[in-house]
């Protein structure tokens, strides 16, 4: 299935900044548990202070961006946060339509910088 690149852009970065956020999640609990666990108090401050750090800095900023790509999509709040695949069962969902070529494309145009919202 061919996807034209704004499509592509939205799609790939939204995936793509779902496992980040799941990668990160996982990370603070790895932090978390040896930090726990740490042999030296420096060690245990520099795991805690890092799991702190990705919870309050970096998972926010990852997760407001998954949620406007997602938004981007067409996802409803209840979808956003899990992969998205292009195949028949999931486009009815989104926010793109398949042409009887077979090329996908945004159902309302797409612009640089802007939220997708349906105007029904």
């Amino acid at each position: 299935m061919q996807l034209p690149r704004n499509m592509m852009d939205m799609y790939f970065g939204y995936n793509f900044r779902v496992g980040d956020v799941k990668g990160t999640k996982e990370s603070i609990v790895e932090f978390e548990q040896i930090a726990q666990n740490a042999s030296s108090a420096e060690e245990k401050e520099r795991y805690a202070q890092a799991a702190k750090q990705l919870k309050t800095e970096v998972l926010p900023q990852m997760e407001k961006e998954m949620e406007q790509l997602g938004k981007q999509l067409g996802l409803k709040a209840g979808q956003i946060g899990t992969e998205v695949e292009l195949n028949g069962d999931s486009l009815s969902n989104l926010a793109i339509k398949k042409d009887r070529y077979g090329v996908l494309s945004a159902v309302t145009p797409y612009e640089t910088g802007s939220f997708y919202h349906n105007k029904i």
